[in-house]
C-alpha cells in the first residue's frame, strides 16, 4: 500500500518543457548487502544510482550485479551504476538528491566526512540504521539538511558473486515529515515494486521500536549459529526470544508507545505464540516460517567476519531503557554479554548456549 495522492509532485525537478522528471540522483553510502539490494531495486524503478562501496563489494559488482527474492523474482542489472570508494566520494557530480546511509550504527560518526562530500544544499539524507533514533547523530552533524529515516525489514544474503537475495518478507518504509511530505510521497510511488514494496509512515519512532522487537532475535541467531528458520524450529530459542520481547514490551508500555503491527501478528501476541509447542507454533505462525532456509541475521555475519556488532543498539538499548525505568532485563543482559564474548574471540559452543538458556529459563 502506498500512501499519497496522484497529484503529489516529485522533488521539484522539472524538465525544460515543464514535464515531471520521474528520476532522482540517489547515492547509497555503505553499499553492502542491504545497500546493493536497494541500489538494484532503485535502478529497476528507473532511478539514477551511485554506489559508494568498499573494494569487496565493488569487485563483485564488476563481475555480476543481480538480485532476487524469496517469492521468485529475479533481476539482472545489465548497465552498472557508478561505483566509487568512500575515498573517491568527493568526485560525485551532481550531488545527491537522496543520500541513503546503509552503514552500521557504529559507523555513523566516522562517516560524517564522507557524507559531507556527497551532499548539496538540497540533499535529503535518509538513515536506514537499526535501533531507535540513531539518525540524531546525522541531524546534529547536518543541522541545515533534511534528515529522515527508512526501515528495511528484510534480510539479504550474498550467496553468489554479485548476487543479493532478499530472503524474508516486509515492506520498505520511508519516514514522512512535514518538511519533506511531497518528496516522500513521490519517492514511495517511484520505488514501489515487486522487488521493493514501499510504504510511508508518519511515526517512524514507534515503527523502529516495533522492528527492534523483532531484531532482538538477531543476537539469538548469532549465538545459535544456525539459519533463522532452523532457530525458529527450536522451542528453547523461541522461549528465549519471547523473554527478550517481553522485556522490550515493558519499556514501550511505560513510554506509552503504541507499536504498529509489522509482522503477521500484533506485537504483544508474538511472545505468547513463540512459546507454543512446536506443532502448534508451526500451524499458528506459518507465515513467520516463510523465510529462505539460508537466511541468517546481520549480527551472525558480523561475528563470522570478526567485526563488532550492533548489540549495544539492539538488546543493549533494551537493557539501558529498562534500567532507567526500573524494570528488569535479565535475558537481554545475558545475550549482550554472550555476544560481546564472541566479539572478543571467545568461542561458545551452541550446546553450551542451549544449556545456559535452559538454566536461565528456570
Amino acid at each position: 500500500m502506498i500512501t499519497g495522492q496522484p497529484n503529489d509532485m516529485p522533488i521539484s525537478k522539472l524538465t525544460q518543457n515543464n514535464s515531471i522528471d520521474v528520476s532522482a540522483e540517489h547515492v547509497i553510502l555503505g553499499a553492502g548487502l542491504i545497500g546493493c539490494y536497494l541500489g538494484a531495486a532503485f535502478i529497476h524503478a528507473s532511478q539514477k544510482v551511485t554506489l559508494i562501496a568498499r573494494e569487496k563489494f565493488a569487485d563483485q559488482l564488476n563481475n555480476n550485479y543481480s538480485i532476487s527474492d524469496y517469492e521468485g523474482n529475479n533481476l539482472v542489472i545489465d548497465s552498472l551504476p557508478k561505483i566509487v570508494s568512500p575515498e573517491d566520494a568527493n568526485v560525485l557530480s551532481p550531488p545527491a538528491d537522496f543520500l541513503w546511509l546503509t552503514i552500521k550504527c557504529l559507523a555513523l560518526e566516522s562517516a560524517i566526512k564522507v557524507i559531507k562530500r556527497c551532499v548539496g544544499p538540497n540533499t535529503i539524507i535518509v538513515c536506514c540504521q537499526n535501533g531507535v533514533e540513531n539518525h540524531k547523530v546525522i541531524q546534529q552533524a547536518f543541522p541545515d539538511h533534511r534528515v529522515i529515516r527508512a526501515m528495511v525489514p528484510f534480510n539479504v544474503i550474498n550467496d553468489e558473486v554479485g548476487h543479493f537475495h532478499r530472503g524474508s518478507e516486509g515492506d520498505f518504509v520511508i519516514e514522512h515529515i512535514d518538511t519533506i511530505g511531497d518528496e516522500v510521497k513521490w519517492l514511495s510511488r517511484q520505488l514501489d515494486s515487486a522487488f521493493l514494496p514501499t510504504q510511508i509512515t508518519y511515526d517512524m519512532t514507534a515503527l523502529q521500536w516495533a522492528k527492534l522487537q523483532l531484531n532482538l532475535g538477531n543476537a539469538v541467531n548469532a549465538l545459535a549459529n544456525v539459519p533463522v528458520k532452523t532457530m525458529l524450529t527450536n522451542r528453547l530459542y523461541r522461549k528465549l526470544l519471547a523473554k527478550l520481547m517481553i522485556e522490550l514490551l515493558f519499556i514501550v508500555n511505560k513510554k506509552k508507545i503504541k507499536l504498529p503491527k509489522i509482522a503477521n501478528l500484533p506485537n504483544k501476541w508474538i511472545p505468547f505464540v513463540l512459546v507454543l509447542p512446536d506443532f502448534l507454533f508451526e500451524r499458528v505462525a506459518h507465515k513467520m516460517l516463510e523465510i529462505d532456509p539460508k537466511v541468517r541475521t546481520s549480527m551472525w555475519w558480523d561475528l563470522q567476519q570478526k567485526k563488532l556488532t550492533e548489540i549495544d543498539y539492539l538488546n543493549g538499548l533494551v537493557v539501558s531503557h529498562s534500567k532507567a525505568l526500573g524494570g528488569e532485563s535479565v535475558f537481554n543482559d545475558y545475550v549482550v554479554k554472550q555476544v560481546k564474548r564472541r566479539e572478543r574471540g571467545i568461542d561458545i559452543d551452541s550446546e553450551q548456549i542451549l544449556a545456559e538458556i535452559t538454566e536461565l529459563l528456570k
